[in-house]
Formats: C-alpha cells, sequence, structure tokens
C-alpha cells in the first residue's frame, strides 16, 4: 500500500509543479508526504499546522482533481499537520488531549463552542460509537476544562448514587444536586438498560436541565434508539439535543497516538515502522495500543489503556500538591507511616483521585509506598463510604 501511495503522488507531482509554479511548489506542496489511503480520502502529512492550512485552502481542489484522475475515481484529500514535539513531557495525545481527527472533530468542534460561550441550539451532547473510539476521553477534555464546574457519573456510579439516596430518603436532594447550575456528565449510558428506576429519574433530571443551561454530556455506546431497554420518556430527552456519532480513529489519529507513545524513538530509527502500523491497523485506541507492544516484542498483556500516555509521576505529584493543600496536611506524612486521621482520609482521596486519573494502584502504591493491595483497600474503603455519603461523594470528586 505504501508503494502505491508513494507511485501516485509521484505521478501527480509534474502536474502539480507545471500548474503551480516552481516557486509556489517547492514552498508548500512539496513537503506534503503521502501517508494513507482510507475510505476514498488520500492522507497527507504537512510539515506544520501554517503549511497544513494554507495547501487546505490554496490547493485543496487541485490536489483532489489530478489524484482523482490518477486513481480513476473520486478521491478525497485530508491534510494533517506534523506534530512539533515528541518530547516525553510534551506529549500530543492524553486523556485531557485527545487526538482530534474527522472521526470526532464535529463533537470536538461543538463542545470547544459551547465552552467558549457561542450560542448552540442546545446545551446537551449525546456522543454515541463503537467501544475504544475515545468517547470518554472527550468527556473527561471537559471535564479537566472545567474543574470544580462539573458532575461527573459513569452508569455504575449513578446507579450507585441513586440506589443510596433512595435507601436513605434523599432523593430529593440528589436530584437538587443533579440540576445545579454545574455542568453534568454522565458516561456509558447504554449500562442503564435494566435499571427502570434510573432511567426515570435521569430523565426526570434531564426535563428539570433543559437545553439551555449548563452544559449536559452524556455518551453511549449505542444511539438512544438502539439501547435495549430504554425508557421511551428518557429516550425523547436523550435525543432532544446535539447526538454525534464518534468513529473509530483514522489513521492521522492513529499516527499521533503512536508517535505519543514511540516518544523520541519515532523520529530516531523507527518512524517507518510507526507508519506503518498506523497505515495498516483499523481498531480501536485500546487494540492500537496491544498492536504497538506487540511490534515492540513487549508483554502483550501490557494495560491497553489511553490513561497510559499520563506520565505517572507528575500525575501523582500533581493530585498529592492539590491534596496537601486543600486539606492541610504534611506532603512527607501524607506518603509516609502516619495514620493520623486526617491524614489517613487525605491519603484515600490521593489514592482515588489518581486512579481516577488513569494511574494503576501499582503505580499509587510505588510514589506513596504502600503495597497494591493496600492502595485497593484504601480506594475500596472509600467508595463503600461514599455510597451512603453524599457530601463525600462530591468533595472527593471536586478534586478531579
Amino acid at each position: 500500500m505504501r508503494s502505491l501511495l508513494e507511485s501516485s503522488w509521484r505521478n501527480v507531482e509534474p502536474v502539480l509543479r507545471s500548474r503551480v509554479g516552481e516557486a509556489t511548489y517547492e514552498s508548500w506542496i512539496a513537503p506534503l508526504r503521502p501517508l494513507a489511503m482510507e475510505r476514498g480520502v488520500f492522507h497527507l502529512e504537512a510539515p506544520s499546522r501554517m503549511a497544513c492550512d494554507r495547501v487546505a485552502q490554496m490547493f485543496g481542489s487541485l490536489i483532489e482533481d489530478e489524484l482523482s484522475r490518477e486513481f480513476g475515481t473520486r478521491i478525497a484529500v485530508a491534510v494533517a499537520p506534523k506534530p512539533e514535539s515528541f518530547l516525553p513531557d510534551e506529549l500530543e495525545v492524553s486523556p485531557e488531549r485527545p487526538v482530534i481527527d474527522g472521526s470526532n472533530r464535529t463533537a470536538w468542534l461543538a463542545m470547544q463552542a459551547l465552552h467558549d460561550g457561542r450560542e448552540l441550539p442546545s446545551s446537551l451532547f449525546f456522543f454515541h460509537g463503537p467501544e475504544g473510539a475515545g468517547k470518554t476521553f472527550l468527556l473527561e477534555a471537559w471535564r479537566s476544562a472545567r474543574t470544580g464546574r462539573s458532575l461527573y457519573f459513569n452508569a455504575s456510579s449513578l446507579k450507585a448514587a441513586v440506589s443510596s439516596a433512595i435507601r436513605d430518603r434523599r432523593l430529593p436532594a440528589l436530584i437538587d444536586e443533579l440540576c445545579s447550575g454545574k455542568d453534568l456528565i454522565i458516561d456509558e449510558i447504554h449500562r442503564l438498560g435494566t435499571a427502570k428506576r434510573v432511567q426515570q429519574e435521569l430523565a426526570r433530571v434531564l426535563e428539570r436541565r433543559g437545553t439551555d443551561g449548563p452544559a449536559t454530556l452524556l455518551a453511549s455506546r449505542w444511539h438512544p434508539r438502539d439501547i435495549r431497554g430504554l425508557e421511551r420518556s428518557l429516550e425523547t430527552w436523550l435525543l432532544a439535543g446535539f447526538v454525534c456519532r464518534i468513529d473509530l480513529p483514522g489513521p492521522e489519529a492513529r499516527l499521533s497516538y503512536l508517535r505519543a507513545l514511540e516518544g523520541p524513538p519515532s523520529q530516531n530509527g523507527r518512524a517507518e515502522p510507526v507508519e506503518r502500523l498506523a497505515r495498516e491497523f483499523q481498531g480501536s485506541y485500546a487494540e492500537l495500543r496491544q498492536a504497538w507492544a506487540v511490534e515492540r516484542h513487549a508483554k502483550p498483556a501490557l494495560r491497553s489503556h489511553y490513561f497510559e500516555l499520563i506520565d505517572p509521576r507528575s500525575t501523582f505529584e500533581r493530585m498529592r500538591d492539590l491534596v496537601t493543600e486543600r486539606y492541610e496536611v504534611d506532603a512527607d506524612e501524607l506518603c509516609g507511616k502516619c495514620q493520623k486521621r486526617p491524614v489517613s482520609r487525605a491519603r484515600k482521596l490521593l489514592a482515588w483521585a489518581c486512579v481516577q486519573r488513569g494511574l494503576s494502584r501499582a503505580e499509587v502504591g510505588r510514589y506513596l509506598d504502600r503495597t497494591r493491595a493496600a492502595v485497593s483497600y484504601m480506594i475500596s474503603s472509600l467508595d463503600k463510604e461514599m455510597e451512603s455519603d453524599n457530601e463525600l461523594r462530591v468533595e472527593a470528586e471536586g478534586l478531579l
């Protein structure tokens, strides 16, 4: 496939040179590199974002016409900028900086417009798409940008919160909290299919929030009409807002993701294997990471998760500093053997928040000087406390 792309590009280069002129060609078109072709789209890589925008605006139609003539069928062209940095502490990809390409750009632009305060028909967003397409990471990016101004649930935590509120006869208080002036983020809506009571309460929440108030961001593996067991009242509200499909990553997103995983070696001797994998492998981010691990002869059992692009130590230190400041505890005591009640409680919250941010329990244990089992116990203990203590849950989520 690579040879076909390069030979086709070489065939159209003389025509492009003659059409735009020698100087213009050398400045803007000569640096382009063919990357991949999928679904009738010929993907090119430009050396910079400025070059990408210039080529797309000024020469996009011309390149499409010549490539279509070369292939004998209509071909679209997509031009993407080459990442400018591969330094380990400047990763292009992370849960807070998701890869944006044609598979999710519409959703991302709508979210950006909402964040910037631009007028939109609705503040209710429903994202759906296959597992591993990066829906959760769009939600994480929004959540990060709106620190302290959002409430986050996945299907499991929402069901637990509603069940606990019903048991303790404080459901109205929970509903009022969900309808407050904060953004509401709910992931894995499709897992509510059998939870009829939770669906009914969620429909009431969405009705009270409306489509012109604070942002409501929902994500599911399936379109609302395809979620089995979904209450009609809830389906109506899920369809009332901005419904957008997010597909599996395209070649540009796959290449950005792999370059971030690979780091500097992707420029030093391993560029071709990385680019080949981006061209040839089509699947989710988790599957792509697994393929990359096999390519590197690593253990296939590596945790195939987008969150591994976080630098564990810097994430831990950032959360540690936040906890020590908020709870006025000493960092040495927090990571030491001190068992004072305020320190122990802050340590639980730190461990829970770090895992929510994508660190493994083993990584948290390494930085806290605890075993993985001890960290798991701390997190499990805090989860149980939060089931019956809504204020504690709100407090913990305020760290994220």
